[in-house]
């Protein structure tokens, strides 16, 4: 009786979906993007690669910030889908904010990926897609109509099936979808419903940009993912600027582990070259250098006060330059940010601060106004702007400063900050130019670090950046950054882009005494991350059982049955994709005649979200006496009614005054406005 009615329920779900779109044949380059006349090297590596017909394939394609590694990729992926080796595609980057970049960018893609007449699925997938402007056309609304599903209201935020748009575990199954890696990397965790990621994953061209992003832990998770796509026969494609050989093996080495074949490796002569386009198959790995199409030569500056850094952005800012100084921490910024203000030297429009505490109709707002104001666009209205934030710019923001100052970080991070520096061609003037070269003169990074020291104490880092030094804990590294950028005196890529990165993070390297135990600490650390992630990952080997072993799947025999070391817990009760300190979600609100309402304005779940943050519990057990919140009975009325956990919400009352949270400023909590 019950098979009976499964079925027939199965064949009305069924009937109400349109069919599958059916891909189109490749044509070309142009044929998806328009706008390139002439394909960069890597473009056309991408465009010519001999494909299998059979078999799991990895592609590596390392090249410059800006160089079209995303036009390359689509390219690889439309002719894989092309040969049949694929029905669509899953683009995952590290956060929402460069997922919903890549959305806008796919979106003008879609439709040649299939044949005319086809209607293709997109889903833009994480937690606040619904506030994603632009994530609203109904691909497939008007085939919907009268399906039961959620009581018959069907959501007009999906820009694709309401179904798939509803929830996040079955969003991979989406004919082509961009979101966060989170969305993917739950399909090898201890999940619910993680075969269901799978299941959409497994006829897909995998796309991870950013893949130097990833710490020890996610990087743990992305190499057992690789190992079950490799497994499937699933193409997978890593996009990288700034990824280290370490990282490049252990990916390499991953994908192969599932391979009825002996592990290879290739030449070390063809590893060191940057650009590089690298293809793995059960054949083994070639590796093919690449040219550059974008060249750059980056001066490299140092300053050594905060004092000089405000001086040098009031006298270029002053000149009609627009600067942005990139700081590794809130609290830097925001004093950054209040030491312009209180110059009286630059008119205040002028100044922008920008960071992850502001509720996302603020940060939504913030990130438009500095697009607006610095990026490919923009002309005459850049002159004499200035932008304070931290990382949140590294990789979402397509911004261009004319100058560019940064606190010393890790080797790659301030080779990624280095891309939001003369990023487009520029006249005198400001104006965008199609051709010739910049007419800004050469670019120069300054950046903010200790003086110099050969034999720096323990304290070299953290007595000049005290809280940065718990954001890069491993102060070597830091050390390690700053003598090659001193020996080399410039940042020329793609000439010496392997060799920045390898004098920070290849194996062997000199470390002062005094910063030893910070470099030992640091990979303990990274240690420890792998293993706990380890921990949390499925053992794919133990089959369908509830029983699990831990035992890595790269050394794991996929046929070997279920070990006898056994643990009932298959499915862990706090299991997450990030290694990160507890944080505590915040809602802003206003109280309207004794009504309490989204403090981003509307009504609905969406004015909510609009109106949340999240900040570290350690952050928030600090700050919280300096903030207004509701009353006990209040907090417990507003959770049951939005249905949120109460031990991981809080609502804060921004009233009109209100000093612990501002507009310009975001959540400050104890560091409130200083007087002017």
């Amino acid at each position: 009786m019950y098979w009976e009615k499964a079925l027939s329920e199965a064949e009305r779900a069924l009937a109400i979906l349109p069919p599958s779109p059916k891909v189109s044949e490749f044509q070309n380059i142009r044929s998806l993007f328009p706008y390139i006349h002439t394909p960069s090297p890597l473009q056309e590596v991408s465009t010519e690669i001999q494909l299998n017909k059979i078999g799991a394939q990895l592609f590596i394609l390392e090249d410059l910030t800006g160089s079209g590694k995303t036009e390359a990729a689509l390219t690889l992926a439309k002719r894989l889908m092309s040969s049949g080796r694929a029905n669509g595609i899953f683009y995952a980057l590290p956060t929402m904010a460069t997922a919903n970049a890549m959305y806008s960018r796919l979106v003008d893609v879609l439709s040649k990926l299939y044949l005319p007449g086809s209607k293709p699925s997109l889903i833009l997938a994480h937690s606040r897609s619904r506030l994603m402007e632009g994530f609203t056309s109904k691909i497939w609304d008007n085939l919907l109509k009268g399906s039961s599903e959620f009581n018959n209201e069907i959501p007009v935020y999906a820009g694709c099936a309401s179904w798939f748009a509803e929830s996040s575990k079955k969003a991979l199954l989406a004919d082509v979808g961009v979101g966060t890696i989170d969305q993917a990397l739950m399909g090898v965790l201890q999940f619910r419903h993680n075969n269901l990621r799978l299941l959409g994953l497994e006829k897909k061209v995998f796309i991870v940009d950013e893949v130097h992003a990833y710490d020890a832990y996610m990087g743990k998770e992305l190499e057992q993912l690789i190992s079950v796509l490799a497994y499937y026969g699933a193409p997978i494609i890593l996009l990288s600027a700034t990824m280290s050989q370490t990282q490049r093996t252990q990916y390499l080495s991953a994908f192969q582990s599932v391979l009825s074949v002996e592990p290879s490796k290739d030449s070390d002569v063809e590893t060191l070259s940057y650009p590089l386009f690298t293809k793995a198959d059960s054949n083994g790995i070639e590796s093919i250098p690449v040219l550059s199409n974008r060249p750059r030569n980056i001066d490299v500056s140092w300053l050594s006060s905060e004092k000089q850094c405000i001086e040098y952005i009031i006298e270029k800012a002053s000149s009609g330059k627009s600067v942005v100084w990139i700081r590794n921490t809130i609290d830097d910024a925001l004093r950054a940010f209040r030491s312009l203000l209180s110059s009286k030297k630059i008119d205040p429009e002028k100044i922008l601060l920008f960071h992850s505490r502001f509720a996302f109709s603020d940060r939504q707002r913030i990130e438009e106004q500095a697009v607006s104001e610095l990026g490919k666009r923009s002309s005459s209205e850049r002159a004499g702007k200035i932008v304070i934030a931290t990382q949140v710019i590294e990789q979402s923001l397509d911004i261009d400063a004319d100058e560019l100052i940064s606190d010393l970080a890790p080797i790659d991070l301030l080779v990624q900050r280095s891309g939001r520096l003369h990023r487009h061609n520029r006249d005198a003037s400001g104006r965008v130019k199609d051709t010739g070269a910049d007419e800004r003169g050469t670019p120069v990074l300054h950046i903010l670090a200790p003086r110099w020291a050969e034999s720096p104490q323990q304290d070299w880092y953290s007595a000049m950046f005290h809280a940065g030094a718990y954001v890069y804990p491993n102060h070597a590294r830091l050390w390690l950054t700053q003598k090659v950028l001193r020996e080399q005196g410039t940042i020329q890529l793609p000439d010496n882009a392997r060799l920045l990165i390898e004098s920070v993070y290849g194996n062997g390297l000199d470390i002062p005494s005094g910063l030893q135990d910070s470099a030992l600490e640091d990979r303990g650390k990274e240690y420890s991350a792998r293993s706990m992630a380890k921990n949390n990952l499925i053992v794919f080997s133990a089959g369908y059982s509830s029983v699990s072993f831990q035992e890595d799947l790269s050394s794991a025999d996929w046929n070997s049955g279920v070990s006898d070391d056994i643990d009932d817990s298959y499915f862990a009760g706090d299991v997450s994709t990030r290694l990160a300190s507890e944080s505590v979600n915040i809602w802003l609100a206003k109280n309207t005649n004794g009504k309490i309402i989204p403090y981003s304005g509307g009504d609905g779940p969406e004015a909510w979200e609009s109106s949340r943050l999240s900040v570290r519990r350690g952050w928030w057990e600090k700050n919280k006496n300096a903030c207004i919140g509701l009353s006990e009975d209040c907090l417990e009325d507003w959770c049951r009614e939005h249905k949120k956990n109460k031990d991981y919400s809080l609502v804060l009352l921004v009233e009109e005054n209100c000093d612990f949270y501002t507009d310009r400023e975001g959540l400050v909590g104890n560091n409130k406005k200083q007087e002017e």
